[in-house]
């Protein structure tokens, strides 16, 4: 089935709205993941995550645009939106899907960023060209079981009353130590050795003294552009199923707190 580029939400006047940018690979399940405009049939979809949470408590509009071979990400397509959240895909943005992604952030737009591996091989690879320039890179997924976060910062809006969220096969940020005066860590898989946060002997070779590995991060500018990246979509999925979903621990919390604070 050839997916549909641009699924447009149902717009009420007066609220924000949101836009999903998420790729075109069917992984083995043989059904795409992370779609927030499916049946919700799947534990995998954000259908809940879109109507409960972004729709139901933040009052959000939520667009999705399946971005193919085909497709691009340009200044009109990011231009109505508060907040673009790039799913990671199969493909790296080109020289002007990067430029656009960049004036929008430097404008005033709002930027979230994850990775998985069932978004197709080399995923990541999106996302850090956009990002490298923040010195900023999403390490490939871990293939680690779910795990607990708990070393958070409670104080930022985000962690309030987030005792501990969950993830599995997490895709970190490593956050090099020259960017950490912009870049706020506001949650790591810690100790890094351990089940559930270990990475790969190529992305432990990448780790130099003074960067840190996160799952949560943040970064603002003067004219009220926001990035946040967080490490793993497993937190938002409907479930029941596999790894965690957003009815676990505080994942739930978590999300209408990192949504809100990035459309506020």
């Amino acid at each position: 089935m050839t997916p549909r580029a641009y699924l447009p939400a149902t717009t009420v006047e007066g609220r924000k709205r949101v836009l999903f940018i998420n790729g075109d690979h069917i992984p083995e399940t043989g059904y795409p993941h992370s779609r927030v405009r499916d049946d919700g049939s799947k534990p995998e979809s954000f259908s809940r995550l879109r109507a409960e949470v972004l729709e139901g408590d933040l009052k959000l509009s939520v667009d999705e645009y399946i971005l193919t071979a085909t497709e691009a990400i340009t200044p009109g397509l990011l231009a109505p939106y508060t907040l673009v959240v790039l799913g990671s895909n199969g493909r790296v943005f080109d020289a002007g899907e990067v430029q656009a992604l960049t004036a929008y952030y430097d404008a005033g737009g709002r930027i979230l960023v994850y990775a998985d591996f069932q978004y197709g091989p080399d995923n990541w690879a999106s996302d850090n060209s956009f990002l490298n320039q923040f010195g900023v890179e999403v390490f490939p997924d871990n293939f680690q079981p779910a795990t607990q976060i708990t070393d958070i910062v409670a104080g930022h809006p985000i962690m309030q009353g987030v005792t501990s969220f969950a993830t599995e096969g997490s895709s970190q940020f490593l956050i090099s130590a020259a960017s950490l005066s912009e870049n706020q860590v506001l949650s790591k898989c810690s100790p890094l050795e351990r089940s559930g946060c270990a990475v790969q002997p190529p992305e432990q070779a990448k780790i130099k003294p003074g960067d840190v590995v996160a799952c949560t991060w943040v970064r603002e500018n003067a004219r009220g552009g926001k990035l946040a990246g967080t490490c793993d979509r497993n937190t938002f999925h409907n479930g029941p199923g596999p790894g965690t979903d957003i009815d676990e621990f505080d994942n739930r919390t978590y999300a209408r707190n990192l949504f809100r604070w990035l459309t506020q």
